[in-house]
């Protein structure tokens, strides 16, 4: 397809100009007269044109820019004006922003005809599957307004999140920095000259001594090789996190570790929970809710057994007895879907299972985070004081013996 540009104009008289993809002028002719406009003019773009149609398609825009789209999208539609004009106001109003070419290409497209969702499909890098999917079942059961709601809280939910998350890890990462700075200095500078005045002295160093020592030699002379582990070992982790098998033994590992394994769990079944119960509540169809959420779990052994539940329910078996069958599903979650569904209110269901976790990991966070801080710094105190202590009983054996 190929993207032209043309001159129209409507019933009105009035002259109308714009961007659209078609196979070729007659089709483009077609789809604008089907929308009551006529075509005056039509140019093909060539590939300065597919250049920027490219770069558009491959912008980032930030979650505050697509939390204000959606409101104001929310606020715009309950107003009764309409999907075309509304966008074509977004488009002005967000033209300082990344977001605003994008939301220029999708007013463009919707007012000769283009289902919003199909327009979004173009730019998979703002809008992901799972708003797509909500767009499109909202443009079904005439629900836009409310689908836009949803989305807009859901990635106010995750920008919070997120904003928590880095705030807690300000000042853990600080410390590490600066210990793993000062360990450094210890063992490339301080205990290398402290080792010269030992073997000065040639007498024989106590046995915590020599493995500080040993410590230190190894960090000195072995420093290219460390370098090389530092930068080639995620390299190797990230190449080999393409296999599937090796993703989900990793991802399962992770939520096997003894204080951050539940919390990454905990992640993972809030995302889908929330995404599931968003798309079904939109007219989503459960197992296409399925299909579409399992991939955005963001956990490969969770989307693993997601996967063989929908085949399960694909096969009419009920959704909580699949997930039961899946020793990877906390009983709680089961035991909510399981109401949902007796009840025939498996959206509100899943609502409760993504605010319980909504609840839980922010308090989980907060207290993984009061002890792992404290640890930090008692860690940071042994390793010094083990090095000063390798220090001081070298001094203390020496005055005994004089």
């Amino acid at each position: 397809m190929s993207l032209f540009h043309y001159k129209a104009y409507d019933a009105a008289g009035a002259t109308i100009t714009g961007a659209l993809e078609a196979d070729s002028v007659a089709t483009l002719e077609g789809r604008l007269r089907a929308t009551g406009i006529w075509l005056l003019e039509a140019r093909e773009h060539g590939d300065q044109a597919r250049d920027e149609k490219t770069r558009i398609s491959r912008v980032r825009a930030n979650s505050r820019d697509q939390i204000a789209f959606f409101i104001q999208m929310t606020l715009l539609l309950q107003s009764g004006i309409t999907l075309p004009t509304a966008l074509a106001q977004l488009a002005q109003d967000f033209s300082d922003s990344k977001l605003g070419p994008v939301i220029d290409s999708l007013a463009d497209r919707v007012s000769v005809g283009v289902p919003l969702h199909e327009a979004m499909e173009a730019f998979p890098r703002i809008f992901s599957r799972q708003i797509v999917a909500m767009v499109e079942a909202g443009e079904v059961s005439g629900q836009m307004p409310e689908v836009f709601r949803s989305l807009s809280s859901y990635l106010e939910w995750i920008d919070e999140l997120v904003s928590e998350i880095r705030q807690a890890l300000i000042y853990p990462i600080i410390v590490i920095a600066a210990s793993i700075g000062l360990i450094v200095l210890l063992f490339t500078l301080v205990v290398p000259r402290f080792v010269t005045l030992l073997t000065d002295l040639s007498m024989e160093v106590p046995v915590l001594t020599r493995i500080v020592m040993a410590l230190s030699d190894l960090m000195v002379k072995g420093a290219p090789f460390l370098i090389a582990a530092a930068v080639g070992i995620p390299i190797a982790l990230k190449l080999a996190l393409r296999v599937p098998a090796f993703g989900r033994w990793f991802d399962r590992s992770l939520m096997r570790l003894p204080i951050f394994g539940q919390l990454v769990s905990m992640f993972a079944l809030a995302r889908f929970s929330r995404n599931l119960g968003m798309l079904y509540r939109s007219g989503v169809t459960l197992l296409k809710g399925l299909e579409i959420s399992t991939g955005l779990a963001g956990n490969r052994a969770i989307e693993f057994a997601l996967e063989k539940v929908r085949k399960a329910v694909t096969e009419g078996s009920p959704m909580s007895r699949s997930l039961s069958d899946q020793a990877i599903f906390p009983r709680t979650l089961v035991t909510m879907i399981a109401t949902g569904e007796t009840s025939g209110n498996l959206d509100v269901a899943l609502q409760s299972v993504a605010s319980y976790y909504d609840t839980i990991i922010p308090r989980r966070i907060k207290a993984i985070f009061a002890i792992f801080n404290p640890v930090i710094m008692l860690s940071l105190i042994g390793i010094v004081g083990v090095v000063a202590l390798s220090v001081v009983l070298p001094i203390l054996q020496l005055w005994q013996v004089q």
